[in-house]
């Protein structure tokens, strides 16, 4: 067990004045809203970002649904596979493999029902006749 001495129980008590806190009081509040004002700016450039992501993924949307219909009426989807393109190496291309139709010739063609993307800027697109 520890003895308690003299030494011990010494007081180490610190006098600021009132002036000092102030002062200290000050340079805290200035540094937290130096901190703040920072915050703000990079949380403005994040929602600037955000905000750009969104838009482009509307138009990525926008772009999604111009490959669907397209793939419902040009005249090459016949039976929901493109017959204007033959595909070489889908995976090069980006294409998913489970979307890649093998004929009996071995050309490779794209199911556009599964895989209407293709479509979107396509320039063979030509609107099936009735």
């Amino acid at each position: 067990m520890s003895s308690v001495t003299e030494d011990n129980l010494k007081p180490n008590i610190v006098l600021l004045s009132t002036s000092d806190l102030e002062q200290e009081i000050r340079q805290l509040t200035e540094e937290l809203k130096n901190i703040i004002d920072n915050n703000n700016e990079e949380h403005k450039k994040i929602y600037a970002m955000v905000d750009n992501i969104t838009r482009t993924l509307n138009w990525i949307n926008i772009a999604k649904s111009q490959g669907v219909w397209k793939s419902k009426t040009c005249k090459h989807a016949i039976n929901f596979v493109c017959q204007a393109w033959n595909i070489s190496d889908e995976s090069k291309l980006g294409i998913p493999s489970d979307v890649i139709v093998i004929n009996d010739d071995g050309t490779k063609r794209v199911v556009v029902s599964k895989f209407s993307e293709i479509c979107i800027v396509c320039p063979l697109y030509e609107a099936r006749r009735s």
